[in-house]
């Protein structure tokens, strides 16, 4: 090992307002481990944590990808930060220019060539159906004009069109038929101004629940899995889990593994996918090739995948093996997201629906919450800043940025 033990105990982690980086800090500081986060922002859950070891701010990767590089690598030159682990959209960019950080801190970060696949979800489609994976029938189509005759050859009324770059729900759009199909596709190629070979792919509606299955590969090899299913969605259509349980698929265990084995993946991910209830027949959908925002289910249930990645780059991947074969694993557990769910609950109130707001509020039944612990309170306050920033700043409470998608 090329730096002492003492450095590596020191991890900043990246994002720091989000759910997931609180989980990761949450964790790591379990087990004794000094975190540092870092953001563009000033509010936030990490931010606003009483378990941060200090916080420092970077530029926004999306407005100067350069620069927020280089507040990465100054912050760990400055803090002696032995590991980086990123959270969320800068994973990729932190992949991408790794050699810009101080040797070494990259080893929890995946491969930027992976990282640019799966962000891609038309080539993420296609290596999900190079592996013989199940996947939605995908509608190929060079014009909005095309696009609608072959809808209608195929006999499709609903469709789910998806822009080739984004995140949870954003960038995702349901069309009722051919002709709206037609028409938003149109709209999106000139809001994105996209080229003949970036236009948003199209597929065939199917029905299902969404479920997830996340993973820790070290150096190609898989070193610990975990299955939820979503229980209830910020949106009807699907993305953000508000409440979600911890369950077991041996098929869909499998076809995940297949994915990610076939291009020896390495660090955390997240496989999202559409299971019939009726049927058990499944879809991939896509990768998140990063932390997830989930990420505190599989925590509190026995998988801890930020302790288990840490573990690897440290210790070794046996050793992180050995911790995990130890670990009780409960099922079936439930997380949940208690913001998002009163954001729910506020929306169903709102509109007349008393009595799902009922159960949305106070039936969720719930093992643990993401975001609210007695012994850390002005986290909760700190994610509630985030949102109110949104809506005061960007007039909607989970803002799109530019670069975000498209």
């Amino acid at each position: 090992m090329r730096r002492g033990l003492k450095t590596m105990q020191t991890v900043l982690v990246t994002d720091a307002f989000v759910r997931s980086s609180y989980a990761a800090l949450r964790n790591l500081t379990d087990h004794g481990i000094r975190v540092s986060v870092a953001d563009r922002r000033r509010l936030g859950m990490c931010q606003a944590s009483r378990r941060k070891a200090r916080f420092a701010r970077y530029r926004s990767h999306y407005a100067d990808e350069a620069g927020f590089v280089a507040d990465v690598a100054a912050i760990c030159q400055a803090h002696s930060i032995g590991l980086v682990l990123p959270s969320h959209n800068e994973t990729e960019i932190l992949a991408k220019h790794r050699e810009r950080l101080p040797p070494g801190l990259d080893a929890l970060i995946p491969d930027a060539g992976h990282c640019a696949l799966f962000n891609d979800k038309a080539r993420g489609y296609e290596l999900a159906r190079s592996c013989q994976v199940p996947v939605p029938l995908r509608v190929p189509y060079s014009n909005a004009d095309e696009l609608a005759k072959r809808l209608r050859e195929q006999g499709f009324e609903r469709c789910v069109i998806k822009l080739r770059t984004g995140n949870s729900a954003k960038g995702v759009f349901y069309a009722h038929s051919p002709a709206e199909a037609a028409d938003m596709v149109r709209r999106l190629v000139r809001e994105f101004d996209l080229p003949a070979d970036r236009l948003p792919q199209v597929e065939e509606h199917v029905f299902g629940e969404g479920w997830g299955c996340s993973v820790l590969y070290w150096k190609g090899s898989r070193v610990a899995m975990f299955t939820h299913r979503r229980v209830r969605e910020k949106i009807a259509t699907g993305g953000t889990s508000t409440l979600r349980e911890a369950v077991a698929n041996a098929g869909l265990e499998q076809a995940a593994q297949r994915i990610f084995d076939a291009i020896g993946w390495h660090g955390l991910a997240m496989s999202e996918w559409k299971v019939c209830p009726a049927t058990g027949r499944f879809w991939f959908v896509e990768v998140n090739p990063r932390m997830w925002g989930s990420i505190a289910l599989p925590i509190s249930a026995g998988v801890e995948f930020p302790y288990l990645a840490w573990l690897c780059a440290v210790e070794g991947e046996e050793v992180a093996r050995a911790y995990q074969e130890k670990a009780a694993v409960r099922l079936p557990w439930r997380s949940r997201w208690l913001l998002g769910d009163l954001a729910v609950g506020a929306r169903q109130v709102l509109s007349g629906q008393l009595c799902d707001a009922y159960r949305t509020l106070f039936q969720a039944r719930a093992d643990a919450l993401d975001d609210f612990f007695w012994d850390d309170p002005l986290v909760f306050l700190g994610e509630v800043g985030v949102y109110l920033e949104n809506a005061i700043r960007g007039r909607s409470l989970n803002p799109v940025e530019k670069g975000m998608i498209g």
